[in-house]
């Protein structure tokens, strides 16, 4: 009887630990791992998100809770390095939005990531390293080009979508080309051929911000905006055509995609001020829009800055589109939006846009970070579950 009662017990025991051990690593999966929040230091600004992040049948349920972006001077550098003044204001924001997806948002301090985009080139990158560990006790990484265009990929374009005769992977289809404040950079998404998707990825070390950089380097004294758009044009060819015809030589893909994915700052710009009055997700382009944004932006970038908007009979929707303007005008100098011209006139002529499909993807501003923020998740849900499944055996 007492043995009977002594494997009850024991079994009883086993069942309680059983039990507690499974509790507390559905609690891990269902409250703790389910928030999670991403920090993105660009060559403009620092980004932030938070998501929440649940398992749903054999995939996930991904909610955004939160962005917030703040503007910053951190690619001002002197002798190629960041300034003093840039470290502290990065490192400031970095600590703002750090504390209000804690504060705010309840997200667990070890699911928050902080993230330098590649576009961030400078010789004293530890110095930035040491700021943000400095402000949040957290240590920051660095994406890679190609790591940061499949992210994007991933984060921009659909995978599938229906076409008339037959659904095709909209990714395979397409490429991606981002234009960002200190880079170019882009790429498409090889038919798959295994578990592991594959990408082809290119960039140049020139974005709006980094390529006004260059350009403002020519004189010796600041030049006015009429002599600032002759020495962007001057360097054009060598600085921005001649990088991407080299890019393209050594993967020729890039030219066989007739669709044609546009992200990045200098392209939100460009679909503001010459369609303003589509606020679509996914806005149409053409070649002969990035021309006419390339010819305004040199003749009269002021004017291209204050477009006429009395066409736009809808009150709200006109107000709507001053404020995005008005944005534009905060984040970019008549020189950003000259020098981002330039660049995207060159990937034009060198990507053969002409009668291809274009598609300015409005919301991929946050397609990397929110890629990247879901990868760690994912990680974390399914060492969660492993350690479940694991206790259960």
């Amino acid at each position: 009887m007492l043995r009977k009662l002594f494997s009850f017990a024991t079994v009883l025991c086993f069942s309680v630990l059983l039990l507690s051990a499974f509790a507390s690593t559905a609690e891990a999966i269902g409250k703790n791992n389910k928030l999670h929040g991403g920090i993105e230091i660009g060559a403009r600004g620092v980004k932030a998100t938070a998501i929440n992040f649940t398992r749903k049948g054999s995939g996930y349920d991904v909610k955004i809770l939160y962005t917030e972006t703040i503007n910053t001077s951190i690619m001002k550098t002197k002798d190629n390095r960041f300034t003093p003044e840039g470290l502290k204001e990065a490192a400031d924001a970095v600590k703002t939005m750090f504390d209000k997806l804690q504060q705010e948002h309840q997200v667990p301090v070890e699911q928050i990531y902080i993230v330098g985009s590649s576009g961030l080139r400078a010789d004293n990158k530890p110095a930035l390293v040491s700021e943000i560990q400095k402000a949040t006790g957290k240590a920051m990484s660095f994406l890679t080009v190609e790591l940061e265009v499949k992210l994007s990929i991933a984060g921009t374009i659909p995978r599938k979508r229906d076409d008339e005769t037959r659904p095709i992977n909209e990714r395979e289809a397409s490429m991606l080309l981002d234009i960002g404040s200190g880079n170019t950079k882009g790429g498409y998404q090889l038919p798959a051929s295994g578990q592991a998707d594959e990408f082809v990825t290119m960039g140049i070390p020139f974005g709006t911000v980094s390529f006004t950089n260059e350009a403002g380097k020519l004189r010796k004294t600041e030049a006015d905006l009429g002599g600032f758009a002759l020495d962007a044009l001057l360097l054009s060819p060598k600085l921005l055509n001649e990088s991407l015809k080299k890019e393209i030589a050594a993967k020729p893909g890039l030219l066989a995609r007739n669709k044609v994915y546009l992200s990045g700052g200098i392209v939100w710009a460009m679909a503001t001020l010459i369609r303003p009055d589509n606020r679509r997700a996914f806005v149409s382009l053409t070649n002969d829009d990035i021309a006419l944004f390339h010819y305004r932006a040199r003749n009269d970038v002021n004017a291209l800055l204050n477009p006429d908007l009395s066409f736009i009979a809808d009150e709200l929707k006109r107000n709507e589109v001053k404020k995005e303007i008005e944005s534009v005008k905060a984040v970019f100098s008549p020189k950003n939006i000259i020098a981002g011209a330039e660049i995207l006139n060159a990937a034009a002529a060198e990507f053969k846009l002409q009668g291809k499909e274009i598609w300015f993807a409005r919301y991929a501003n946050l397609s990397w970070i929110l890629s990247y923020v879901r990868g760690q998740a994912e990680k974390q849900i399914s060492a969660a579950e492993h350690s479940t499944t694991s206790a259960l055996k």
